[in-house]
């Protein structure tokens, strides 16, 4: 009997409530419609209230023009933020993902100057070699068994040395002519391209992580390994999956910051990987594991660019950016930590 203290939490109980038939055993009832969570309507009361407050501040604050371009220069990062959801629910964490981008973009911008690839196969090699980064990243994870932490510490200087070195930390201009570049560039009825991924994406994965079988298994292996395993659930494969996955969405971010700049430059990237974490954080995505919200990263991702957009606007200076956003997640995590208790 010991080992149903196992099962106890609601996540494992949904999970061996559905895979019982398989397994001979079902405890638990069906979950119930999904709830609406506090730290998803938190976040959304705070972008409102900068909202109010920063359009008070500066009558350029709320305008079509500027919204939207706040909406192009969040998106880059915002993808990055639902694959770290990911990470973060299967109870792990990956700080290379900046320096992947600036690999990625360095590697399409490569193929097509020097080798003369079709901008787009090279945006398809650079998703793959994303997904290649996330696998080093999850496969030394588990086969060094530490925490990820430590591993992508050193793959975050390996990506990044490796780009500056190849690139001998010199930019690489793309003047190819291609429709390639309306990703980062283009708009469609007027809403730029990358926020409309952005948004896309953002509907995308918030239904694999709450409404799919694997989605359930990722939330299982962040909050109880080990009730995971009893469970039936590969947890060393949901592990590297959610690395992989992490890999790609870097390698689509670094192809579409690419498209939008249209040239390499050694800095693409740096501490996105940072805000990224905050953004998750923001939306309620438990560091300990078994929790995230990719809706709740989509709206700390608002957050924080109306911030920084916002500060700038009413005459902070922009070097304050990183002071007030690191505030923020302080007091994201705080909050947090305070409706854990009370759900406890």
């Amino acid at each position: 009997m010991k080992f149903i203290k196992f099962f106890s939490t609601p996540i494992m109980k949904s999970i061996v409530g559905e895979q019982g038939a398989e397994g001979g055993v079902r405890m638990g009832p069906r979950p119930a419609r999904r709830r609406i969570f506090f730290e998803e309507i938190g976040v959304l009361v705070a972008v409102l209230l900068i909202v109010v407050i920063l359009s008070l501040g500066s009558p350029y604050f709320l305008t079509v023009n500027n919204l939207l371009r706040v909406g192009r220069q969040m998106a880059f990062v915002g993808l990055l933020s639902f694959g770290m959801s990911f990470v973060i629910a299967s109870g792990q964490i990956d700080i290379s993902v900046g320096r992947i981008i600036t690999l990625v973009s360095f590697i399409i911008a490569t193929l097509i100057t020097r080798f003369d690839f079709d901008p787009w196969i090279a945006f398809g090699a650079g998703i793959l070699l994303g997904g290649v980064c996330g696998f080093i990243n999850g496969g030394l994870t588990l086969l060094f068994k530490v925490h990820p932490m430590i591993i992508t510490l050193g793959t975050m200087n390996l990506f990044w040395g490796l780009a500056v070195g190849l690139s001998n930390a010199k930019p690489v201009v793309v003047e190819t002519d291609s429709n390639f570049f309306l990703l980062g560039q283009g708009k469609l009825f007027g809403v730029p391209v990358p926020l409309i991924i952005f948004i896309v994406m953002s509907i995308l994965l918030h239904i694999v992580l709450k409404k799919t079988q694997y989605g359930r298994h990722v939330l299982a292996v962040g909050s109880n390994p080990q009730a995971a395993r009893y469970a039936g659930i590969r947890e060393k494969w949901i592990r590297l999956s959610t690395m992989i996955l992490m890999g790609l969405i870097a390698g689509l971010a670094g192809g579409i910051t690419l498209a939008f700049f249209q040239t390499f430059d050694p800095n693409i990237g740096a501490g996105m990987e940072m805000t990224a974490i905050g953004a998750a954080v923001i939306g309620g995505a438990d560091l300990m594991g078994g929790y995230a919200s990719v809706i709740g990263a989509m709206l700390g991702t608002v957050l924080i660019g109306l911030l920084n957009n916002g500060l700038v606007l009413i005459g902070v200076g922009a070097y304050w950016n990183s002071f007030v956003t690191g505030a923020v997640i302080l007091v994201a995590i705080a909050v947090s930590f305070v409706m854990k208790l009370k759900r406890k």
